[in-house]
């Protein structure tokens, strides 16, 4: 066989249509083999990093039983029942961190964890405000609490209007921090549509929020207590928890219906008769205070507002000392309907 002969037959071994279908296989199989290989790691990721963090922030109260599910909460103190109930993306930590214990030296208080959030259990996707008002109202019965003063923050401020509304001659006063109380114009983030994403939405939202929300922690902080620098306290928050895939759908849940919801109850707001404190920054982006504090003082009768100059959204961390005095101003009118 001649060189040139011997030339054109490796020319046509390269050229041959089968080879080429070869190496696109193998390029598959290595793009395969890749792509399990990430979701292999990002399972066992997931894994580790919620067992490391209840590891590290465990159940710090009791648990109760109603309507099937455990409901954990922390009773502390002794005088007039405070109530406080966590908003979005949180837990009760969010107040044994910073406003608890100076309020239990003088209070009876009472923080819950929200069906689905830290560790209270969630039943359901469809929870309402109504049925969370519900479920704190029969714990309260079981703790032969009277007349409490009800606190809610951001999300927790429609769950703790829902109480007083569902419930007024048992509700001595109420208070809103960065309160969330009207349906607000603008769609929902992406974030919280994922787990209804057909096929592949389910696996995302169980796998992708404890390795991205670590990532984006730091920015999404400022923007929180943005115009507020980041509290020392936020150290303590009950960030990995919500990272959760079980906080997470829960969470994602809430705030899908949370417009619809408010939409609803809203137009209640002026038949309120309990007392209502108000507390919110000026500077809120999260929670703007001129579609839901403004308004909810305009709407509510006998309603008083506090709006702080260059105040976030992070109350209980970045005002703890304005979070308390609106707290316990609702003690001082607690009753007086």
């Amino acid at each position: 066989m001649t060189k040139l002969q011997a030339s054109y037959g490796n020319m046509t071994m390269l050229g041959d249509p089968a080879y080429v279908p070869g190496k696109r296989m193998r390029v598959l199989i290595i793009f395969v083999a890749a792509v399990i290989g990430v979701v292999i790691l990002l399972i066992a990721a997931n894994w580790w990093l919620a067992r490391s963090t209840e590891t590290a922030m465990p159940p710090l109260g009791k648990f109760a039983e109603i309507g099937g599910s455990r409901v954990h909460y922390v009773v502390r103190g002794e005088g007039p029942p405070i109530v406080l109930i966590h908003g979005a993306n949180g837990a009760l930590q969010d107040f044994t961190a910073t406003i608890f214990d100076r309020l239990a030296a003088k209070y009876r208080v009472i923080a819950i964890d929200r069906p689905g959030h830290g560790y209270s259990e969630r039943t359901t996707e469809a929870v309402t405000l109504e049925s969370q008002a519900a479920t704190l109202h029969t714990l309260l019965n079981q703790l032969d609490v009277e007349q409490p003063v009800v606190v809610g923050f951001s999300f927790g401020a429609a769950v703790a209007l829902a109480y007083a509304l569902d419930y007024p001659e048992e509700t001595g006063a109420v208070v809103t921090l960065a309160g969330a109380a009207y349906e607000w114009p603008g769609a929902i983030d992406w974030k919280w549509k994922m787990p209804t994403w057909p096929i592949i939405g389910g696996f995302l939202a169980n796998n992708l929020p404890q390795v991205v929300g670590r990532l984006i922690r730091a920015a999404a902080i400022r923007g929180a207590f943005s115009p507020d620098p980041v509290a020392a306290q936020y150290d303590n928050a009950p960030y990995g928890l919500m990272l959760r895939p079980v906080s997470f759908w829960a969470n994602a849940a809430d705030i899908r219906n949370l417009k619809s919801l408010l939409r609803a109850q809203s137009p209640r707001y002026p038949s309120l008769t309990v007392p209502l404190v108000i507390l919110a920054g000026d500077g809120d982006s999260v929670v703007s205070n001129r579609v839901h504090s403004l308004r909810l003082n305009a709407d509510v009768p006998h309603s008083e507002l506090t709006l702080l100059r260059r105040a976030g959204h992070l109350l209980p961390y970045s005002r703890p000392d304005d979070a308390v005095a609106a707290i316990e101003r609702g003690v001082e009118r607690r009753g007086r309907k």
